[in-house]
């Protein structure tokens, strides 16, 4: 019963759908007006369908790309490519999972979530996972929409709209992020991307122009996540946090780069020494500008609150 739990959750993905949840609860928080009590049930409701939603989304994509994923040695021991659990109990996992998550998504007051979740269904499986990511080195740009519709959808779930620059801010940062994020992890595994013939930037234009765009794009995140005040109100508590976050996330991203710059035939030991922190840097900086953002917003509330 434990292992064909553990599989399951590795064919959804848990890591990335608790990273998923995470930016769902941080768009909510930062959503929510203060001057209404915090509605447990609509929250519950809204992580419990993008739970679903995302934990079937990332098992249709396990299906779709299975065939890939045996190419790979990083994706072979995923459990269609290994054998450790059959297609048709890996498609009957996928209806199950993205039913409930759409059905508990039609079933809240902001109804326009319902459509934010298949367009982030659509936008994942169908167009990147079948289209972008097998044709074009640059399909991590608008492959990053479906990744950023989340924030977005927690902070429309709390905030009853959904085209308001709170929202909207969140949603960019998200989308910037994915960049760095995804071309980092590109360049350490290219060679599992060109054995599985998949043109990501690395493979369809060597490290350098791939370093170049990283750090392009690392620079517009940590730009973008100084705005926060502008965009959503937030004060100097939040400003501290992104600046010595901003700070961090340069100073390993310099270092990585000066690793890469012998990395152009294959993984040095430098590169892949500097990978890691930068990687990991890059994470922690999303859940430091998302949740520093709704700390800075709340400590108003508690301050009012509590005087």
């Amino acid at each position: 019963m434990r292992n064909t739990l553990l599989i399951y959750r590795e064919l959804a993905k848990s890591g990335i759908v608790a990273l998923v949840l995470i930016s769902v609860l941080g768009g909510y928080l930062c959503g929510h007006p203060f001057e209404r009590s915090l509605d447990w049930t609509n929250l519950a409701q809204t992580l419990f369908g993008v739970f679903f939603l995302a934990a079937g989304s990332s098992a249709l994509n396990q299906v779709q790309e299975r065939k890939l994923d045996a190419l790979m040695p990083r994706t072979a021991k995923r459990p269609l490519p290994s054998g450790r659990i059959s297609l048709g109990h890996a498609l009957v996992f996928c209806f199950v999972t993205i039913v409930s998550g759409l059905v508990a998504l039609a079933l809240l007051e902001v109804s326009s979530l319902f459509w934010l979740g298949v367009a982030a269904l659509i936008s994942y499986n169908f167009l990147y996972t079948l289209w972008w990511k097998r044709r074009w080195a640059f399909a991590a740009i608008p492959g990053a929409i479906p990744g950023a519709l989340p924030i977005l959808m927690g902070y429309a779930a709390a905030s009853g709209e959904i085209w308001t620059r709170g929202g909207l801010f969140l949603f960019f940062v998200l989308f910037y992020w994915q960049m760095p994020h995804f071309w980092s992890l590109a360049i350490r595994f290219r060679e599992d991307y060109s054995a599985g013939g998949i043109p990501t930037l690395p493979v369809a234009r060597g490290v350098a122009p791939t370093r170049f765009h990283t750090t392009l794009w690392s620079l517009s995140y940590v730009a973008l996540g100084l705005a926060a005040p502008i965009f959503l109100g937030t004060g100097w508590v939040y400003f501290a946090i992104s600046i010595l976050t901003g700070a961090k996330v340069l100073w390993e991203l310099r270092k990585y780069l000066q690793a890469t710059i012998a990395d152009t035939h294959g993984p040095t030991s430098a590169a892949t020494q500097h990978w890691l922190p930068f990687f990991l840097w890059i994470n922690f900086s999303l859940i430091f500008y998302v949740f520093g953002a709704a700390m800075d917003l709340w400590s108003v509330y508690v301050i009012a609150h509590f005087r």
